[in-house]
């Protein structure tokens, strides 16, 4: 899968999850918050598409999945993340 269905795919699972995927100007790469009881993740504008499929990777793991559908190349991703310099997801 390529990395832009992927990225979409990933956002796509956000918003299933009832979470709000948002770019913004940060230092940081971002991530996972709560405010106002709706749960968002912040991700750095500034990252490149692997770097936010990295961010929503390590955060959506973090969210109960049972019960949702996921590609199985999505789930394989999820349960089994690549590491920093993998080729993994190309």
């Amino acid at each position: 899968m390529n990395q832009a269905l992927l990225l979409q795919e990933l956002e796509t699972l956000a918003a299933q999850l009832g979470v709000e995927v948002r770019y913004e100007e940060l230092e940081g790469e971002g991530g996972l918050c709560r405010y106002g009881g709706r749960y968002y993740v912040i991700a750095g504008r500034h990252l490149a598409t692997n770097g936010r499929i990295r961010l929503l990777i390590r955060e959506l793991r973090r969210l109960p999945l049972e019960g949702v559908y996921l590609r199985p190349s999505v789930r394989e991703l999820l349960e089994n993340p690549p590491g920093p310099h993998s080729t993994k997801m190309e």
